[in-house]
């Protein structure tokens, strides 16, 4: 029987864990945080490890939308984007994921890039026939 990296990496336990800590990064960041208001963090927390833990060969349990049409309203840029992937560094390493894993881990989040940055906020649009993009300001 070959493992799958949800097993390598320990399970949705270590997923729920990187996550707890990822979105205290998320969520008290001067830029970032503006990106999640008005958002349930356990709703972010659920959907996140419920997304990876599919991606990474668990049972099917992720119900939401693909990172393309989740982020569509979201103005996010490369720099926004790079910003969370080191947060995201951080995260795996306080949560103790051996470096091979959390290696791993990165690049499946760098896999993303491409699905949810924007050059313009011209290429951002609303999931639904009401919603507004999001565009965050840099703070200063």
């Amino acid at each position: 029987m070959t493992t799958v990296f949800l097993d390598e990496v320990g399970g949705r336990a270590c997923l729920e864990r990187v996550h707890v800590i990822l979105y205290d990064k998320l969520l008290s960041h001067p830029w970032l945080k503006g990106f999640f208001v008005g958002i349930e963090r356990w709703h972010l927390e659920v959907q996140q490890t419920d997304f990876m833990a599919d991606l990474f060969g668990g049972h099917p349990c992720y119900s939401g939308r693909l990172p393309m049409n989740a982020h569509q309203h979201l103005f996010i840029t490369e720099e926004v984007f790079m910003i969370r992937h080191s947060l995201l560094a951080e995260a795996l390493s306080e949560a103790k994921v051996a470096d091979e894993h959390k290696e791993r881990w990165l690049e499946f989040d760098m896999g993303f890039k491409a699905a949810v940055v924007k050059s313009s906020v011209d290429e951002c649009e609303g999931r639904y026939r009401t919603e507004k993009v999001i565009v965050v300001p840099k703070p200063d």
